[in-house]
């Protein structure tokens, strides 16, 4: 989504959500009083100015964080309705919170029961309406900024596609100009080719045109900027893909730097208040595990000594966020020195100790990862950190996986741990890369409790 209208999008959801909020209290406070379910109540409003400041508030910011204004995750309505309906139960049980904390003596139930429902009908129906009129003015060409791809190959086609899967992107896809001309006069899907890409200038002018998006291969650099100069005199926005873009898509983000447009490559996928509510997050859950287990680790640290000679804790090294390189701080589970020969996990490894097979088999050996949360180096959830030397033999496309701080879990641990072959585990950790979510974030936790009482895939 083109960055201005998406910033005026999730404005537009922003104000409407607190205001219907706001309206289901009223609504609510209005019903308890006049309708004639429960006691009778004294006259007068209960839901006081501060109670609507707290609700216009915390509604916004709980849709946010269960990523209900994230146009990557919500594609269909069934996906908004798994992100409206959490964020909305939480959100009133922070309500409730608020009352009690500034003592708004009364509290009604029938009262919290008609908002909330009278806020899911309002939120959910918005929503709907504002589907279907996004659809129906992508169907019909009206209400959007007409755009013209340059480029019909792949990397064209696969931006149609996804103007075609996200209709609120404020884009009206008028047609392609290709570099063969034997494809002019064609459909690609149910988009024309207009003409050559020697025909750009007379089509933005034909077709009124008001952004373009330039789609062709380095080799046609020439190409590339001769359009960009032929469009400087027009009023159409020129945005041009960059080569690669599958390899980089994940992590780019592009800046002004004096004057100078940059794209960065390497750049973290999880930034602004997501990062800082995943950040605060394993603060708080990191550290007041360490002080609640620390009699648990107490116990572990004197049975490894015990055990076989050696260090108590291994700090072997791991790859992480960006590829920077850490110590990643276990429990010692295998004979001293075996870090030394370089292998893949396995069932059956006669370097492992017998206290280190009991650690391994409950994932124990790693609650000195922990630290590594507190220090930054790792998250609660994340990809799983990687060798150095498994890193060096991957493919550009898997390094994809450290967009992101690793974790102690991750969405491959929850979907088959270490029984996945090393190319799946890439995969799953690229997944969670595109869709994270706090609440996803969430849900894996509470998926990694059954599967390490299980012991399954921990070797």
């Amino acid at each position: 989504m083109l960055k201005g209208f998406a910033d005026r999008l999730l404005a537009l959801l922003f104000l409407a959500d607190a205001t219907l909020t706001c309206l289901a209290l009223l609504l609510a406070d209005w019903g308890r009083h006049n309708l004639p379910l429960g006691d009778p109540v004294a006259p007068g409003w209960f839901i006081k100015p501060p109670i609507l400041v707290a609700a216009a508030l915390i509604w916004p910011f709980f849709l946010r964080i269960f990523g209900a204004y994230d146009t990557r995750r919500t594609h269909t309505f069934h996906d908004e309705l798994r992100a409206i309906v959490p964020a909305v139960g939480t959100s009133a049980l922070v309500l409730i919170g608020f009352f009690y904390l500034f003592e708004f003596r009364f509290i009604s139930r029938i009262l919290l029961t008609y908002f909330v429902a009278l806020n899911l009908l309002f939120l959910i129906n918005f929503r709907l309406v504002a589907r279907a009129i996004a659809n129906w003015l992508a169907e019909t060409g009206h209400g959007g900024r007409r755009l013209l791809i340059v480029g019909a190959e792949h990397v064209g086609r696969e931006i149609a596609t996804l103007i075609g899967a996200h209709p609120w992107s404020g884009l009206v896809l008028a047609g392609y100009a290709a570099d063969d001309p034997a494809l002019v006069g064609q459909r690609l899907g149910a988009h024309p080719v207009l003409g050559t890409t020697a025909d750009v200038v007379q089509l933005v002018q034909a077709h009124k045109i008001d952004d373009v998006i330039v789609a062709l291969s380095a080799r046609e650099h020439d190409t590339i900027v001769r359009l960009a100069l032929d469009l400087l005199p027009l009023p159409v926005q020129v945005r041009i893909v960059p080569e690669r873009f599958e390899m980089i898509s994940a992590r780019a983000r592009v800046e002004d730097f004096w004057g100078v447009p940059l794209i960065g490559i390497r750049d973290p996928a999880i930034t602004g208040i997501d990062r800082a509510v995943k950040r605060v997050f394993d603060l708080v859950i990191a550290g007041a595990s360490l002080v609640i287990l620390f009699p648990l680790l107490a116990i572990i640290a004197i049975a490894v000594k015990l055990d076989s000679p050696g260090p108590i804790f291994f700090g072997p090294l791991r790859v992480g966020e960006n590829g920077r390189q850490f110590r990643m701080w276990k429990f010692r589970t295998m004979v001293d020195g075996a870090d030394q020969e370089q292998r893949y996990k396995s069932p059956v490894d006669p370097r492992r100790t017998r206290v280190g097979a009991v650690l391994r088999r409950w994932s124990l050996d790693e609650l000195p990862n922990l630290w590594n949360v507190l220090a930054g180096e790792m998250s609660l959830v994340g990809p799983r950190p990687e060798q150095p030397w498994i890193v060096e033999r991957y493919e550009p496309w898997q390094r994809k996986r450290f967009a992101v701080p690793p974790g102690i879990t991750g969405w491959w641990q929850v979907n088959g741990r270490s029984d996945k072959p090393l190319h799946e585990n890439v995969e799953y950790d690229i997944y969670y890369i595109q869709n994270y979510s706090p609440l996803l974030d969430l849900l894996i936790l509470f998926k990694t409790i059954p599967i390490v009482l299980r012991g399954k895939g921990a070797y």
